[in-house]
């Protein structure tokens, strides 16, 4: 019996020492998929950011449209409300005037 008990001690031991090799593979491994992984996420989050950057662009030369459409805008209100009270004078002035000719 005691030399099978060695053999039993013997080969438990050579298993943990299997155990330990193979959960260091295991962890090295999983490091270098990570960083494969890694790589991969990395170069689409430049794509991404690239995207995002052109896109940006796009509104910043948008935005810059829209404020020179809306200083447009302001102008032709402006001279909208001009229009509306000239004609407006003019529409009392005729008035005044039927009025006093009336009189005559």
């Amino acid at each position: 019996m005691p030399e099978n008990n060695n053999f039993n001690e013997l080969l438990i031991h050579t298993l943990k020492q299997i155990h330990v090799r193979l959960d260091r593979l295991e962890a090295k491994i999983d490091e270098k998929t990570d960083k494969a992984d890694l790589k991969a996420v990395e170069q689409r989050f430049d794509s991404v950011e690239n995207r995002l950057d052109s896109v940006e662009n796009r509104l910043g030369s948008v935005e810059n449209r829209l404020g020179s459409v809306e200083s447009r805008l302001d102008r032709i209100e402006s001279g909208v409300g001009a229009i509306k009270w000239a004609i407006g004078v003019g529409l009392a002035a005729i008035g005044v005037l039927m009025a006093v000719l009336k009189v005559f």
